[in-house]
């Protein structure tokens, strides 16, 4: 978990009667423990170690260390140890609150940071480890109780979708960390159920987001509201983004031998120079081939990755493009 100063933090912690003095100083003195070739700025953290001890939960001391504004930010992380300048965390900071997408979701999907460094940076500021999504078995007789849990308008505001139900532990993907606030509250509201938050990419919190609820998630929305203004159409765009979404939503490909199954790849161009046209973008000529080579190197780069089988591939709008998805495959959904 993220603070300044361990001592400080615990007088929090233990002002808000979640640990006891003798907690403090337990942690205190697994912090000073700190082998010689490690600097500083590479001390556990105290929150971390709490929940390392299972004396608090990452919601717990999220919670609290926001609240008392002791948090480090994954973007003030990123900055003080080199990752990325802060003119570029800036810029993906303002893009995150243009398009509504989490600047956590932004930062995995421009792999500048290394997927691996941004998964121990997550441990070691929240305690929360990054998944995979494509690891999750959707069970179609969970769909009524999952979406009752946390319904569709909640999860699109807060970004959080529930994955696994079992026995009385919910697990639930998230794209953010102030989404851990959000969760504070559903422990309050169900505790018969123990949540148990992962971080999971925009791109596989979309997927599984049109899994479960059955319709697609538009991060638009949230962006608008986060800016505080009202979405503005016509009556001619309103008709034209009806008239696109179904295309875009709707169209899925999985692809397991990009060789072989050629034939899927051109309809996926065709789908997805359609779909360009729709929205107004002028249709390219002659990108065929580059397109073709441009789905296979993608395919073989998450087969890599990932380690999959197979790779679905599918359509977001976003803003005045369309983006296309490539979601790794384990298993079936």
């Amino acid at each position: 978990m993220t603070e300044f100063k361990g001592p400080k933090t615990g007088s929090i912690l233990e002002e808000e009667g979640l640990i006891h003095s003798n907690d403090i100083d337990r942690v205190l003195a697994i912090q000073a423990n700190v082998t010689d070739d490690k600097s500083c700025k590479d001390r556990r953290l105290f929150g971390s170690i709490l929940c390392d001890l299972n004396l608090l939960t990452p919601v717990e001391t999220y919670q609290v260390l926001k609240k008392n504004n002791k948090l480090i930010s994954l973007q003030d992380r990123l900055v003080s140890q080199n990752l990325l300048p802060a003119t570029r965390v800036a810029q993906l900071s303002d893009r995150s609150a243009e398009t509504g997408i989490s600047f956590l979701g932004l930062l995995l999907e421009e792999s500048q940071v290394p997927k691996p460094v941004i998964q121990q940076m997550l441990l070691d500021l929240f305690h929360i480890p990054l998944r995979s999504i494509s690891d999750m078995v959707f069970s179609e007789k969970k769909r009524k109780n999952l979406s009752s849990i946390i319904p569709a308008d909640q999860a699109a505001r807060h970004q959080i979708i529930p994955l696994v139900l079992k026995e009385e532990t919910l697990l639930c993907a998230i794209t953010d960390p102030d989404a851990l606030c959000f969760i504070a509250e559903l422990d309050k509201k169900f505790p018969q159920y123990r949540f148990t938050p992962v971080f999971v990419s925009f791109p596989g919190f979309s997927w599984f987001f049109k899994i479960l609820y059955q319709k697609c998630f538009d991060p638009q929305k949230k962006a608008e509201k986060a800016q505080d203004r009202p979405a503005e159409h016509t009556q001619d765009q309103s008709a034209e983004k009806t008239r696109i979404l179904p295309t875009v939503t709707d169209f899925f490909v999985k692809i397991s031998d990009p060789v072989r199954e050629k034939d899927k790849i051109i309809q996926l161009y065709e789908t997805y120079e359609q779909t360009r046209h729709q929205i107004g973008c002028t249709v390219q000529p002659g990108r065929k081939p580059a397109f073709l080579q441009f789905i296979q190197k993608q395919h073989q780069a998450v087969i890599k990755n990932y380690r999959c089988r197979a790779v679905a591939f599918s359509f977001e709008k976003q803003g005045d493009r369309i983006m296309i998805l490539a979601i790794p495959v384990k298993q079936e959904a």
